[in-house]
């Protein structure tokens, strides 16, 4: 009986000879483990949030990077309010961060001076 030759498929790259692919059961709660060859390959760890979506008659796991809604909203909202004009945009990494670094600077003399 041969159950595995319609679905077995051999992924971009990984020659017929290697290994066949590794099989995974269901378990209760609808669980599976994914293969340690496999969780290796991709750097997976515990915890980490993956997307699943049917392909034809299997399924796909990709992972996914998980975000913040509400940090990503104040960053975009400090993005957007900032006005970049093409000069700004032809400054080198040490101009700007000389100039963040005296700002820095300017509020802190202030601040102490009305501390007193």
């Amino acid at each position: 009986m041969e159950l595995l030759s319609e679905s077995r498929k051999i992924l971009p790259g990984v020659a017929e000879e290697q290994d066949p692919m590794p099989l995974v059961t269901v378990k209760p709660k609808y669980q599976v483990t994914i293969p340690a060859k496999l969780r290796k390959g991709l750097n997976l760890r515990e915890g980490d949030v993956m997307e699943a979506t049917v392909v034809g008659d299997g399924i796909l796991l990709r992972l996914k990077d998980v975000v913040d809604r509400g940090a990503a909203d104040r960053v975009a909202a400090i993005l957007d309010a900032i006005e970049c004009t093409p000069e700004d945009a032809r400054r080198s990494e040490e101009e700007i961060m000389a100039e963040v670094i005296a700002d820095i600077a300017e509020a802190r003399k202030a601040r102490r001076a009305r501390q007193g």
